[in-house]
């Protein structure tokens, strides 16, 4: 029987961004290695700072957008509201 991957979430900053990435992995050495490959997939080295979060049951999104608006749909907005 093979052993049971779970979720890991490669958390790094990319151009003063956060990001995470979904790695299915068995253990942390594996996840580390998902890491490294994921880094050369995308043609950049794996930065210091990243950490691995593990995900053993997995999570829920309760929201499927971010609360707020952008600077840019805000500005649409005005342009097309007869009453700005």
């Amino acid at each position: 029987m093979e052993p049971t991957k779970t979720l890991w979430m490669l958390d790094i900053v990319r151009d003063k961004c956060g990001e995470l990435i979904p790695i299915y992995a068995v253990d942390q050495t594996e996840a580390w290695i998902e890491a490294q490959c994921w880094a050369i997939r995308n043609e950049m080295p794996l930065p210091e700072t990243a950490t691995l979060i593990h995900f053993p049951n997995g999570f829920t999104i309760f929201r499927r957008t971010i609360p707020g608006t952008l600077k840019g749909e805000i500005d649409a907005q005005s342009s097309t509201d007869p009453g700005t």
